[in-house]
């Protein structure tokens, strides 16, 4: 804002590239548009500073992040996003700040028809992540276009947690012998996937029966890890792997190569068909242990670090539904005895006569002091 020195006259003054800038003028008004053409001039400068960013170039960029921060698995997931993003429609050409929530909308109801529901929503998470990214290192606009976007419907399924006679039918089905080793060590160790599939020769403990898992499952994409203790019968079954794989780096390879294995998508279905249960997948096998420790008395904590949670309340939720639905079938046990064929029903009442004739019957006498029986003579 301008001022009046001691001299009387304006003086004008502005930041400018972090200096301050003056300027001396005969009246207020004449001070107030020197301000106003300079702050003109400086926004004019920024704009032709500041490139318009694309969204390919947006998209370039925040892929190139996330290349070296996550698992290849969530790499992959985001590319997904981006690709099915720009072949259904948005030009990816387009400035990013022309683009507005009612594509994004279009875009995320067809993903559900085409796809699912889940997988929309999924692929807005991604993307509004990206934005916020973008929002706070390369300069794209604020507001962002995905978090405006509502939701679409998904189909929730429970996971499948198999018991552990259908994990046992799924064992002995299977041929393979590393296979073998490898639902045993899962069961165990109660693994994530890609923890087992890492699982290095340097990271098994074989005199302390032990093994480390090593995970990378939180927002700053660090690496984390723990030590399991293990049972002899998976140290035993380490044992025999070591035989095979010893010479490598990895515990379980692929077969013929020294390299380890990714995903094995079609491995765990296939078994189940084969033993004739129902399917379940490998985050199966890790509630299946949890459930087996929860039904044994294991304190919550104890299981928690077993889990390798972040928090007690994760491990508290699904074990409390456990505990729940043995208290509730506990409850409800001895219940048929209530209900006929046609349902339920009220017991018929009892006449007096009825009662008198019964206890005739079984030659009981009123006494002061209850019933008695009567002895035969």
């Amino acid at each position: 804002m301008p001022y009046k020195d001691k001299s009387g006259q304006w003086i004008a003054q502005i930041k400018k590239q972090g200096r301050k800038s003056k300027h001396r003028c005969q009246t207020k008004r004449e001070a107030l548009e020197w301000e106003a053409a300079q702050r003109s001039e400086i926004l004019t400068l920024e704009e032709e500073k500041t490139p318009i960013t694309s969204l390919l170039e947006w998209a370039t960029a925040y892929l190139d992040f996330c290349k070296m921060k996550f698992v290849k698995k969530t790499y992959d997931e985001k590319v997904t996003a981006f690709r099915d993003l720009f072949a259904g429609g948005v030009d990816p050409n387009k400035p990013a700040e022309d683009l507005k929530p009612f594509e994004l909308l279009k875009h995320f109801q067809t993903q559900a028809q085409n796809r699912s529901g889940n997988a929309a929503n999924k692929d807005r998470k991604n993307l509004s992540a990206a934005w916020n990214w973008g929002r706070n290192y390369i300069g794209i606009p604020f507001d962002n276009p995905f978090s405006r976007v509502s939701k679409q419907g998904e189909v929730r399924q429970s996971r499948r947690v198999p018991s552990l006679a259908e994990f046992n039918r799924v064992y002995d089905v299977c041929t393979e012998p590393q296979d073998k080793r490898m639902l045993i060590v899962y069961l165990y160790s109660a693994a994530r996937r890609a923890e087992l599939f890492q699982l290095r020769w340097v990271d098994v403990d074989f005199i302390n029966g032990r093994i480390s898992l090593h995970w990378k499952k939180n927002k700053l994409g660090t690496t984390k890890n723990a030590w399991i203790s293990m049972t002899d019968e998976a140290m035993e079954a380490l044992r025999e792997q070591h035989k095979v794989t010893g010479k490598w780096k990895w515990v379980f390879c692929e077969p013929g190569t020294d390299k380890p294995y990714q995903y094995r998508l079609h491995w765990l279905p296939r078994l189940c068909i084969r033993a004739k249960v129902e399917r379940f997948g490998f985050h199966g096998i890790r509630h299946l242990c949890a459930s087996i420790l929860a039904a044994k008395g294991v304190p919550t904590v104890d299981i928690q670090n077993h889990l390798r949670h972040d928090h007690l309340s994760t491990t508290e939720r699904y074990v409390h539904q456990m505990q729940e639905s043995r208290s509730v079938v506990a409850a409800l046990t001895g219940l048929n005895g209530a209900f006929s064929p046609k349902g339920p029903r009220k017991a018929p009442r009892k006449k007096k006569k009825f009662l008198q004739q019964t206890l005739n019957n079984r030659n009981y006498l009123a006494s002061p002091t209850g019933f008695e029986p009567v002895l035969p003579a």
